[in-house]
Formats: C-alpha cells, structure tokens, sequence
C-alpha cells in the first residue's frame, strides 16, 4: 500500500549542484510542492523567513569551513537563522549537513580520500543502509561531543572513529550521503521518513 503524500511546500536552496534537480524530483515524489532557489538569490533570506514549510539546504561544492568563500559566508548566515528561527523544518544534505554540523559546533575537515560516488553500507540510526557519498569533506564528532549533543536532543550517526553520517533532532535533520543518488538503495524512502519526521515534531522542539 503506498504511502500518503506529505503534503507539504518544500524550499530547496540550491548550493550550485547538478545533483539539485534530482533531489527536487525525489521530494516531489513523496508528494511535496517543490520550489527551487538558488543560494546567491536575491532576498533569499526574506524568502526563507516567510516559508511555512520545510526548507531543505541542498548538497553544492565547496569547503564550509572557508570563511573567506562568499558563498560559504552566505550559507552559514542562512544555516544559523532557520535552525534558530524555522519552525517547519530543516532538511540537509551533504553540503547542508555540513553546514548544520558547523553550526552545531562540529569540526569540519577534508577526508584523505574523497568520496566521488562511493557505494557503502552505513549504520543509520541503528539500521543498515546501502548509501552514496559524494563528498571531499565531512563533520567529526567524538565521545563528548556526542555525549554533549544529545543532552541538547540530537542523535548522532557515525562511524567508530567519529565520522558523521547523520543527524537529527526535533525541527531539523541532516544526512552527508546522498539520497538522491542511485547509489542510495532506499533514497525516497529515507527522504520521505525523514520529512515526515520534521512535519509531525512539535513546534518548540
């Protein structure tokens, strides 16, 4: 039996990424209003602010640790106001996790080898998933950075030497892999499952 449509407006903002179309038609499948912008828009912020529906920071290239980037300075100024200020959900992938793992206070360093669509069987939230990692950098999280995350209500997903994979709390969520990605064996139903989780979480959490 198929499931029911979200029914929701999802705002993409679009991190200059060829992978952005495709996980645009991924939300849509899961019976979302789909409406794409890119990063350097004009009035995006204003945008952003007035959107009542979960606004989703797409994956892009780029270091977000580069505060000498204008795209990046750009991006983390938009990360810190909708996880501070949206109250229908935030949804990151790859560069959007990121940039979310930053402003969490998570370190962000350069892997020794990049992942340019590497197909790997994760640990995600306690359950196997075959997924796809396309990304030159990631968010470290140790013990007590673990430990301290959780006590402010968020879970994280990583491997034994701290590398993360996901995140999630009550009003936002983030994955490093991408779902959109063929390589992602239950992409839709791992971006439906998590929009959905971001719909029903009550508003103050």
């Amino acid at each position: 039996e198929p499931a029911a449509p979200l029914g929701a407006h999802a705002l993409v903002v679009d991190g200059e990424d060829t992978f952005t179309a495709m996980l645009a038609h991924v939300l849509r499948s899961g019976g979302l209003e789909v409406t794409v912008r890119r990063f350097d828009e004009p009035g995006l912020a204003e945008v952003v602010r007035a959107h009542e529906g979960p606004v989703v920071l797409g994956p892009g290239p780029g270091d977000p640790s580069d505060a000498a980037d204008p795209k990046m300075r750009r991006l983390r100024e938009l990360t810190a106001t909708v996880l501070r200020e949206h109250r229908h959900g935030v949804l990151g992938v790859c560069l959007g996790h990121e940039l979310i793992a930053a402003e969490l206070g998570l370190d962000i360093v350069r892997k020794q080898v990049p992942y340019q669509g590497a197909q790997t069987v994760i640990d995600l939230f306690g359950r196997a998933e075959t997924v796809g990692f396309y990304n030159s950098f990631t968010a470290r999280c140790d013990d007590e950075a673990a430990r301290e995350l959780a006590a402010h209500g968020v879970e994280v997903s990583r491997t034994p030497d701290g590398e993360v994979h996901a995140l999630r709390a009550g009003r936002f969520a983030s994955v490093q892999f991408h779902p959109e990605s063929v390589l992602t064996v239950n992409g839709a139903d791992l971006v439906r499952e998590l929009v959905s989780g971001l719909l029903t979480a009550p508003t103050g959490s």
